[in-house]
């Protein structure tokens, strides 16, 4: 099977699309945003046409009442990988996450989601981040160290493990092994075209109507926790209560994307993988070409 990673907006998703009709593959998409219902334009979702081609798996298949868990999700994407190889079809992971991805590639120690609780009391001190910090050194020192100080997501999480005594997550993500064989190849672009593709996503995506689609959101009543946590959710919401300009949002959005990017390229260097597509300013068209014809050698030497 292959899998595909690369910062978001590199074209990772393309190379997959294009990758699949030249192998005759399946496409399990690995992003937790992705499967929501409502927001197509936010996950930059495949749209009818891509999947009017080729399968995708895991796109779509979550309302936005429910949570997607790296558990639930690692189940549904094992059996949808076996189901494509049943078919004699090519499994072909495409990921927006490091968890996502290598929870569809291996077997990982999940753990269940906390109390809800314990899940409440960390999110609204994770809103005050001194205090949630203080809390969370006292209860975990090392944890305190080690988390992403800007980032309360990570710190709510962090104070989650630190209250439950559970550990850092599901293992070693990185180091578990493959459930199947795989080639692992990861997309790449120099940091000055990557910039400008972020930027030129995120015009087209304002430009489609992102801000309807975030505010239809988040005008239920049941909305979910996790798809609360998509790029632009929180602008929006800041926008319509007075405190972000309208003619600042675009500006905002590419530098949550940047930041995401940059997150994406820590999970590669953690990574083991088969091969690194510098894609440069070329379309997908050609790292699908490079990345076919390893995969094919991988293959016959297996065989």
């Amino acid at each position: 099977m292959l899998a595909l990673f690369g910062p978001t907006a590199a074209g990772k998703s393309a190379v997959a699309h294009a990758l699949a009709r030249e192998v005759g593959g399946e496409i399990v998409v690995a992003d937790p945003f992705q499967r929501y219902r409502g927001l197509e334009i936010a996950a930059d979702a495949p749209r009818s046409p891509e999947r009017a081609e080729v399968p995708y798996h895991l796109v779509g298949d979550l309302d936005l009442a429910a949570d997607s868990t790296a558990g639930d999700f690692a189940a549904r994407a094992h059996a949808a990988i076996d189901a494509i190889r049943r078919r004699g079809r090519v499994p072909i992971v495409a990921g927006g996450t490091g968890l996502y991805l290598r929870a569809a590639l291996c077997e990982l120690d999940m753990r269940p989601p906390p109390d809800p609780t314990v899940r409440a009391w960390a999110e609204e001190l994770a809103r005050r981040p001194a205090a949630a910090l203080a809390e969370l050194e006292a209860r975990d020192p090392r944890a305190a160290a080690a988390v992403d100080r800007a980032n309360p997501r990570r710190i709510a999480r962090a104070l989650e493990r630190a209250a439950t005594g559970e550990g850092a997550g599901p293992g070693d993500i990185w180091a578990a092994p493959s459930r199947l064989p795989s080639m692992v190849a990861c997309v790449e672009r120099p940091a000055d075209v990557l910039d400008a593709l972020i930027a030129d996503r995120v015009r087209r995506e304002v430009a489609e109507g992102l801000v309807d689609e975030l505010r239809a959101a988040l005008a239920r009543d049941d909305l979910a926790r996790g798809p609360r946590q998509v790029i632009g959710m929180a602008e929006v919401e800041a926008m319509d209560r007075g405190e972000l300009p309208r003619d600042d949002l675009e500006a905002r959005l590419v530098a949550r994307t940047r930041r995401l990017a940059r997150m994406q390229r820590t999970w590669m260097r953690r990574m083991h993988v088969d091969l690194v597509v510098d894609l440069a300013d070329r379309d997908a068209a050609s790292g699908a070409c490079v990345i076919a014809a390893a995969w094919r050698r991988a293959r016959d030497g297996v065989v």
